[in-house]
Formats: C-alpha cells, structure tokens, sequence
C-alpha cells in the first residue's frame, strides 16, 4: 500500500496486521548445517570412494600425497568388498555394453555412416 502518490512521492506503509518478527537462532542453523555436510561427506567416502580413488590417481606425486596412496587405495577396495560400489559398478558395465553395441556391419572406430 502506498500513500502520497497524488503528490509525486510514494512511501511504503507496510502490513496492515502486526506480526511479530521471528526471533534469529544463530545456534542451530549452523548445528543443522554441520550434520547435513558430516552426514554427506560420510555417505560419499563410503558409496563413492570409487571416484574419489581416481581422482586421487590422477594427482601428482608429491610429499604430501605420496603417504595417502596406500591407505586411500585400501579404502576403496575395502568399499567395493563390501558390496558398496555395486551400484557404480552395475550402471558401468550397461554403459560398457551400450558402448560395445554395434549395429549393421559398423566396426569398432568407424562413424557408422553408410558409405
């Protein structure tokens, strides 16, 4: 609702009904936001260590990294041993399969145009 506007000049007014404002927690917001990102670091270490495996492969060797290969490489089988890469691993080999498929004569390395 605004007023004066016959004048030239518009000021907001603001709500008719009086509503109390909500009080600011600033303990639980970061409580909440704390577990949220704990909750998802854990379910990715464990159902993606797959991928965080390779991306430490692909690293370069340094002082730093050097020490983090055996232990990292031991978690990621120690995940795939206990069944939980089998997701990743069911979706990767489909896509393997599609990626094989060939249709017709096509060889593996042609563009399956006919010529």
């Amino acid at each position: 609702m605004t007023t004066g506007a016959e004048q030239g000049e518009i000021v907001e007014v603001g709500s008719p009904v009086l509503v109390p404002a909500s009080p600011v927690d600033t303990v639980r917001p970061w409580r909440w936001m704390t577990g949220v990102v704990a909750t998802t670091t854990l379910f990715l270490s464990a159902f993606n260590a797959h991928a965080i495996g390779a991306w430490f492969d692909e690293l370069p060797p340094s002082p730093i990294t050097e020490p983090l290969r055996a232990p990292i490489a031991a978690w990621v089988a120690r995940t795939a041993g206990l069944g939980f890469d089998a997701p990743r691993a069911a979706v990767r080999k489909r896509w393997e399969a599609a990626q094989a498929a060939r249709f017709g004569t096509e060889q593996p390395g042609e563009d399956g145009s006919a010529r």
